[in-house]
């Protein structure tokens, strides 16, 4: 199979086998004696309000201590949450320029997309980063990378359903980031990574110093900092991805890049006024060849080039678009944070907080173009412009058509393309606590703000590329002028502020003890703002879309929880949220939990709950977003995908065209239900097993109006569709008929809609084995993982729901927009610690996602085939284009990944301490994806990634 079971079967073994030999190594040392009892203290975990003594209640809480994360080797928050394999695809994870996501990084549990994984930092809501994401399921994005690495204390993984006690956008669950507090001293870390070939080289610095004992003087203040940067690595300099497929494959890394360059090509119109151009191999198209002889290749079947293009035996300047396809851009981060807690009576204390983080990346991208074969767009905040179109003259200086236009494909490659992206955080939360009687309470007041700054360079001025026809200028003249390009900056900025007031105690008495009870408040200002630069809002450069947003809101919520233990060995919560949001009605969700202890070593749990996620503020509020689609196969003009109508030309089966999505305040909440059923096992003291079996299902979806169910049903959405009017460019049937309104596509215009559902479910596995080996030390390994029963999409309402595991999910179903769905993840871990040392290790594992095509809609394929390569069928349409895949990957697959991670500690010297950490020590490269979604690397960044074998060396110092 394509995710290769006997892989996961031999990784299960490996697991079962270390855990078991650790379970017998535990029995020979039970004459150790054990460790006095600690004293019982009530904690708050995430998932709850309510403050209680067992360590596993109802729901699945996944805990990484600081241990973990020093021992994870990773250098970042993304990277970390990559290990765990309860986090799924739909995620940002901030390697290149990731479009809507460029510069953040984001968590997606089951699936499910950011917006369905709620943030807290500490406790409390993050404010959502200044991006209107448009894609299904990014609305909202939490961005990671402002989260210090260095300063964490724990990460507490909510794995259920939490809109009853959170509220908006934790369907999937909760991810707590809880920085170290009550600390005394100074320490200063240092790091230094790359990989063997030097590349993804990563430097970092930070400190961390705390005084006064809360315990002894009533307060404590904990200041930290850190300062890391990151290298940029080019696709041409990553060699741990499979660069000869990509390169035979993808015709890249190869002599032939792109023939759109600074020596023209210029192609001949067919009647005048008809704005469609001959394409084929002959006098009707020119070209010239005034460049550097090693820029100089003769197409041909070598490069993928069909006997059929205007470039085949024709010689033409080449264009290296690999000099700027990077798998990792450059980038620098900088966090502070100070977080003080004071004392002011037996029963009350005061607490604040303050953190700044600022994050840039510089992203590189090739010189801009301009294709006189089909319409540019130059968008205004209005909506899209009048359409640009290169077509020289008659008598134009450098059209060759003595009598008739020209349309020209140019590069303006004396200006620079590439983007900067900046985002800062700002963070003030204070407030306090208190006792009074048998109550505990809080209260506090949270600002979050994060500014999003965008620079663009290389995008072309209107006015200036106009030129080329109102004033009969040549392309070298305009190539010249001085305000050809400027650099274009946006800004965005996202902001919410909070108050809140919690409280808890225990009352009654029930035979399993006291009811706990918690309850709440919360009133939340949400804010975004998105501006783009005054040239692009005035419709003034050509392919730069406009996001431009207004919003505001107020949220008030109140939340209640009951924890009843019936029995002494039989406990239920139930927790209850309204939320009041001005677009829609109060809405409310209940979650119920149960937990029966059957003695002390097995323990059954289980939850329902109802969940809800407002839509976002960029949905429903004044404003818009702008963006290209390209690739689009024309369902008048080109039917079939494959050969347009009489009258149509190429560019009409693979058409670019501009979109508007429009807000919609009538949009209503996505709602969810979710159940889980769990066990916790623990044969032994030292041996514990957990597995939990999870069921989510999310329904009225907010998405944007889909492009393709636009096009292929024009009259159920009027106005919508916007086309070429001019007759003259009308296409006819195959008996000759003249379609109406068939004119070449200009653009379309959508909004955000509720559409259909999704279904996930799976069965999380956690074994872990501590063992105490006396004189030898102690070994303590771990085995997770996550395994996906289903993932269920309709795209609409009435759409069946095709199961899409182990696929990519939008080529499985060829009518979603599902992306990878692993079957199996799992990460196996061991540490063993003897004095000063610490060795541990682990293998990690992503199953594999097939790209076979089974279904579109309400469609089942007779035979399913790849949506890559060739043997499809004649009715196939909107194919990858990939033409020798099968050849090379006949199992119509990308491939499993499998990877092994060491690392050494020493705490032998005075103060010092030193790590080493080798990552894929066995340099396992990834995976090759062919997707247009991935052609600037060759491999699925979303998946794996191309730093092969890795070296890290981490150096600490306590200062006494």
């Amino acid at each position: 199979m394509f995710y290769q079971e006997k892989k996961c079967a031999y990784a299960v073994k490996l697991a079962l086998a270390m855990l078991s030999g650790g379970m017998l190594i535990s029995a020979q040392a039970q004459t150790v004696k054990a460790d006095p009892a600690e004293k019982i203290q009530k904690i708050e975990v995430t998932g709850s309000h309510i403050k209680r003594i067992d360590k596993e209640g109802t729901s699945p809480i996944q805990t990484l201590s600081a241990k973990d994360i020093s021992q994870s080797g990773a250098t970042t928050v993304a990277e970390l949450l990559r290990t765990i394999p309860a986090l799924g695809s739909g995620g940002a994870f901030d390697a290149v320029d990731g479009g809507f996501s460029r510069g953040v990084a984001t968590a997606s549990l089951r699936g499910l997309g950011s917006s369905s994984t709620l943030i807290l930092l500490n406790g409390r809501r993050m404010t959502p980063s200044a991006y209107a994401n448009p894609n299904q399921g990014q609305s909202t994005l939490y961005d990671i990378n402002s989260i210090p690495l260095s300063m964490l204390e724990r990460v507490e993984i909510f794995k259920d359903g939490a809109s009853a006690v959170y509220g908006s956008d934790a369907i999937a669950g909760v991810i707590n980031f809880i920085t170290k507090s009550d600390y005394q001293g100074v320490q200063m870390n240092a790091s230094i990574g790359a990989n063997d070939n030097n590349q993804f080289k990563k430097k970092s610095i930070s400190g961390f110093a705390g005084f006064g004992n809360y315990a002894q003087d009533g307060y404590n203040v904990t200041v930290s900092a850190e300062l890391s940067k990151r290298d940029r690595v080019s696709i041409k300099d990553a060699n741990d991805v499979e660069k000869d497929l990509y390169s035979t494959l993808n015709n890249r890394l190869s002599p032939y890049s792109s023939f759109a360059s600074n020596q023209p090509f210029f192609y001949r119109e067919r009647t005048p006024g008809s704005n469609t151009f001959f394409t084929a191999n002959d006098a009707n198209v020119v070209n010239r060849t005034n460049c550097d002889p090693s820029r100089l290749i003769t197409g041909g079947a070598q490069y993928n080039i069909a006997t059929t293009s205007a470039l085949y035996g024709r010689q033409f300047c080449n264009y290296n678009l690999d000099d700027f396809a990077e798998v990792q851009g450059a980038g620098q981060d900088f966090s502070a944070m100070s977080r003080g807690i004071y004392q002011i009576n037996d029963t009350l204390s005061a607490f604040a907080e303050v953190a700044y983080t600022k994050t840039d990346r510089d992203y590189t991208g090739g010189s801009r173009t301009i294709d006189g074969r089909t319409p540019s767009t130059a968008f205004a905040l209005s909506g899209a412009g009048t359409p640009f179109q290169a077509i020289l003259p008659v008598g134009h200086p450098d059209n060759p058509f003595p009598t008739s236009r020209a349309a020209v494909v140019y590069r303006f490659e004396n200006v620079a393309g590439g983007t900067n992206t900046s985002n800062e955080s700002l963070r003030f939360a204070s407030g306090l606590k208190g006792s009074f009687k048998s109550w505990d309470w809080e209260t506090g007041v949270l600002w979050n703000r994060s500014e999003r700054t965008d620079i663009s360079n290389g995008f072309l001025l209107l006015p200036e590329v106009q030129k080329l026809i109102t004033q009969n200028m040549s392309l070298a003249d305009v190539a010249k002028q001085p305000n050809l390009s400027r650099q274009l900056k946006s800004v965005g900025v996202a902001e919410i502020a909070q108050a809140d007031f919690k409280a808890s105690t225990e009352f009654g008495s029930l035979p399993g003890g006291a009811i706990g009870f918690a309850s709440g408040v919360e009133f939340r200002q949400e804010k975004m703002t998105l501006t783009p630069d005054n040239l692009t809002s005035s419709g003034q450069i050509l392919g730069l879309a406009n996001q431009f947003i207004q919003g505001q809101r107020n949220v008030t919520s109140a939340f209640v929880e009951v924890r009843t233990p019936f029995l002494k060995n039989f406990e239920m919560d139930f927790a209850g949220r309204v939320d009041k949001y001005p677009s829609f009605k109060t809405n409310f969700v209940p979650k119920v939990g149960a937990k029966w202890t059957v003695n002390d070593a097995l323990a059954f749990r289980s939850t329902y709950a109802q969940g809800f996620r407002a839509p976002a503020l960029v949905q429903v509020t004044a404003g818009g977003t702008q963006t290209f689609l390209n690739g689009l196969a024309d369902p008048i003009r080109c039917p079939d995908g494959k050969v347009p109508l009489t009258g149509g030309d190429s560019t009409d089966c693979s058409r670019s065209i501009s979109t508007l999505i429009r807000q919609n305040p009538n949009l209503k909440p996505e709602t969810s239900r979710s159940f889980s059923l769990g066990m916790v096992l623990s044969p032994t003291r030292d041996f514990d097993i957990l597995v939990d079996y999870y069921n989510i299902r999310k329904e009225d979806e907010v998405a944007a109006l889909s492009s393709t169910l636009i096009l292929n049903n024009p009259d159920a959405y009027p106005g919508t569709v916007v086309r070429d009017t001019n007759p003259a460019n009308f296409v006819k049937d195959k008996n000759g008929n003249v379609v109406p309104n068939s004119g070449p596509l200009i653009s379309l215009l959508r909004n955000y809609i509720n559409q259909g559902s999704t279904v996930v479910s799976g069965v999380d596995v956690e074994m872990a084995m501590r063992n105490n080996l006396a004189e030898n030390g102690k070994l303590d390994t771990r085995f997770r993982t996550s395994y996906t029963i289903e993932y269920r999409r309709a795209e609409k309402p009435g759409d069946p729901e095709t199961n899409l595991v182990g696929t990519r999910g939008g080529i499985s179903n060829f009518s979603t927009s599902v992306g990878d769905i692993p079957r199996l993840r799992a990460t196996l871990s061991s540490s063993w610690t003897k004095e000063a040392h610490t060795v541990n290790g682990a293998i990690n594992f992503v199953g594999g996602v097939s790209l076979m095509r089974y279904t579109n809609a309400g469609e089942t394929y007779p035979v399913s085939y790849c949506h890559y390569g060739s043997g499809q069928p004649a009715t196939a349409t909107s194919l990858g284009g990939v033409a020798k895949y099968l050849t090379y990957v006949p199992d119509c697959a990308v491939s499993s990944w499998t990877t092994v991670d060491l690392g050494y500690t020493y705490k032998g010297f005075k103060d010092l301490t030193i790590g080493v950490r080798v990552l894929n020590a066995l340099d396992s490269k990834a995976p090759y994806d062919p997707s247009s979604s991935y052609t600037t690397s060759g491999y699925n960044d979303s998946l794996h990634n191309a730093y092969g074998r890795a070296f890290r060396l981490n150096l600490g110092y306590v200062f006494k």
